[in-house]
């Protein structure tokens, strides 16, 4: 497998991790898409060679917050998470990751998440970097015209062309928005990630940077100065992290190690784990996973074919607020 190379010419860090606080949004379940403890995730990472190391749970810090409660300052480690984001205007929703946050930053970015326009406005005001993740994935649900949806991509800064869970096609139609726009004068960052939610796949995929250390590293990435390299998704490691994630998610509700369900809310957990059981034992997880990916590229193909039949991309009004000095 794909092993990050450090060397004196730059950093790598995956910048696509999460950890137990990464929830599923079915909240009957109770379920939680990630089942690794953040030490063991930071631990694995720096073992294969990061030399950074942040996790995007999805809109918590939770895991960023409970590695520093038990390790203390790290001088290897910055917080950040994923966001879920919403364009009221065209209905479209993306997944956002910001970096280098603290827990003020977090707070209103949660606040803004409900408007894509209104966050972007806020990260860019305040110097955040963020980046449009997995745009593949987003486009299954696309809304609205080309112009809409690239209105929304240039308002941020980074653009994830490397996603170590996202097939070729779909990292390439990342690839083929960040290369055009920056022929139109609109450069954006190329950043990489495993989106591990096992240890697996963690710092297979990476962003690279000359950078020296965690302050030059995020200089570089919120001047774009980065580069997205590593694996992408190979299928049967990850069907394997799904059944991985499943296994946990039955040991969690059957003998609550954790303490993750109440007492009041772990009957109806377990009775949705019950009569979910068939259905994942007929192989389920394999049929949606197959399905996802052939609905993301199907609509990478739509996306890739309107990009040919409009090369000059037009409109693209929006313009964010300059960022802090």
């Amino acid at each position: 497998m794909a092993k990050a190379q450090p060397s004196d010419a730059g950093f790598c860090v995956d910048l696509h991790v999460h950890t137990w606080h990464s929830r599923l949004s079915f909240p009957a379940l109770k379920a939680r898409d990630c089942y690794a403890k953040p030490w063991e995730v930071y631990q694995c990472a720096r073992q294969r060679g990061m030399s950074l190391v942040t996790f995007t749970d999805h809109d918590t810090i939770d895991g960023c917050l409970e590695l520093l409660d038990q390790k203390g300052p790290l001088e290897d480690f910055f917080i950040s998470e994923e966001v879920s984001v919403s364009d009221p205007r065209s209905g479209n929703r993306f997944h956002v990751s910001v970096f280098d946050i603290d827990e003020k930053r977090h707070a209103e970015i949660q606040r803004l998440r409900g408007d894509v326009r209104e966050l972007a406005g806020y990260l860019s005001r305040e110097g955040i970097p963020a980046s449009v993740n997995h745009l593949g994935s987003s486009l299954v649900t696309r809304a609205g015209s080309l112009g809409d949806l690239l209105e929304i991509i240039v308002a941020f800064p980074l653009i994830e062309t490397r996603n170590g869970a996202q097939s070729p096609e779909s990292n390439r139609v990342a690839e083929l928005v960040a290369g055009n726009l920056g022929h139109q004068g609109r450069p954006m960052g190329k950043v990489g990630g495993s989106d591990a939610h096992t240890l697996r796949r963690i710092g297979r995929t990476w962003t690279r940077a000359r950078a020296s250390d965690r302050k030059s590293f995020l200089a570089c990435l919120a001047a774009g100065r980065v580069e997205s390299q590593g694996q992408e998704a190979p299928l049967g490691p990850l069907l394997q992290d799904v059944y991985e994630v499943v296994a946990h998610y039955y040991r969690d509700v059957l003998r609550n190690p954790h303490g993750h369900f109440t007492a009041s809310d772990w009957p109806l957990a377990a009775g949705c784990a019950l009569l979910s059981l068939p259905l994942h034992l007929v192989a389920l997880p394999v049929a949606a996973t197959l399905l996802r990916r052939w609905r993301v590229r199907r609509a990478v193909g739509d996306l890739a074919r309107d990009l040919a039949q409009a090369p000059q991309w037009e409109p693209l009004s929006y313009h964010p607020t300059p960022r802090k000095a």
